[in-house]
């Protein structure tokens, strides 16, 4: 199973990274590099240039291992998430559907390279309290996750988008299994050794079901997929506790104190751009912007931009895992 996980994600720690740092078979996130690009030259410039993309990069410093390793990247099949990003915040300047959400936006984002840098570091830095930064780059890597047919790792809804978000998607099934929480990055290395069997299995179980809902994201899973998903998750979790005493031992000096916990796991799949659609309805919300706002020349103005602007991926789903940590965690002693 590949993933994509969002950088704010692996920049926070948050469940959705540490579950697919030790679930996932490769994990694909976004880098905001430089726009003149991401030479080492480039990267240099960068962080003289922007001592708050200094910060982020150090921030990422505790996973360097997984990368080196293979486990994380920043592109799948030599194609990164960058265009998506672009694409988005295209659509958000010209497509009068999402009118409402260009207040958000930065206009020129792309056309300064400090400024570039400075505001997706500090809004990576802070859990994406901005969202003309935060929402251009989730939508995007939905675009990216439905392109490549991967799963999009999510975070258990909270806010009022997400919220709407989840009113968007329909569940396909959700277990249950004890997975880490708070670890570095060797003692993930280590779990995804130890449990390389059932880990292996329950990665072919949730790719067969996300392959069968990404061809056909209207019909239920059937029987026999959901029963593989059960019976994974079953003989992992088993093996997960077997591990869990001498696993805590082995930790008691590790620089990240370990902890682990009950998550919930649940598939899901929505609109290839319900993180917009959920945009525009929590600012509809949070503003009080009337749902006829749009005059009917302006509605019709609003589908022709859009039957003008249709892309490979209009109509199309993309399948999420959203995490969520259950119950009280597990801590090693120390």
């Amino acid at each position: 199973m590949d993933v994509v996980l969002s950088p704010y994600h692996l920049t926070t720690r948050e469940p959705p990274a540490m579950a697919a740092l030790l679930l996932a078979e490769r994990v694909v996130t976004f880098i905001p590099s430089p726009l003149s690009g991401s030479d080492n030259e480039s990267l240099g410039r960068a962080v003289e240039l922007s001592p708050s993309y200094l910060r982020f990069m150090d921030s990422w410093r505790w996973s360097m291992p997984l990368w080196d390793s293979g486990v994380v990247s920043a592109a799948f099949r030599s194609a990164d998430a960058s265009g998506d990003v672009r694409h988005v915040c295209s659509a958000l300047s010209s497509d009068e559907r999402f009118s409402p959400l260009r207040a958000l936006l930065h206009e020129d984002l792309f056309e300064d390279e400090k400024r570039y840098l400075d505001a997706v570091s500090h809004d990576l830095l802070k859990g994406g309290p901005d969202p003309g930064v935060s929402l251009p780059v989730s939508a995007a890597l939905d675009r990216f996750g439905c392109r490549n047919s991967l799963v999009v790792m999510r975070a258990h809804p909270t806010s009022v988008a997400q919220r709407a978000e989840e009113k968007l998607s329909r569940r396909l099934f959700t277990v249950a299994i004890p997975a880490v929480v708070q670890a570095d990055a060797r003692r993930l290395a280590i779990y995804r050794k130890e449990l390389k069997e059932p880990l292996a299995d329950l990665r072919k179980a949730f790719s067969e079901a996300a392959r069968h809902a990404y061809r056909d994201a209207q019909e239920p899973l059937d029987r026999e997929t959901l029963a593989e998903v059960d019976h994974a998750a079953r003989a992992y979790a088993m093996e997960f506790d077997a591990l869990r005493e001498d696993m805590a031992t082995d930790a008691a000096d590790d620089e990240v104190r370990l902890i682990d916990a009950t998550v919930t796991l649940s598939m899901t799949t929505a609109p290839v751009d319900a993180v917009l659609r959920s945009g525009l309805t929590a600012m509809k919300a949070l503003v009080g912007v009337p749902r006829k706002s749009l005059g009917g020349h302006a509605r019709k103005e609003a589908r022709v931009v859009a039957l003008a602007r249709r892309d490979a991926l209009e109509g199309r789903s993309v399948i999420a895992l959203v995490v969520k940590p259950l119950g009280r965690p597990n801590a090693a002693k120390r």
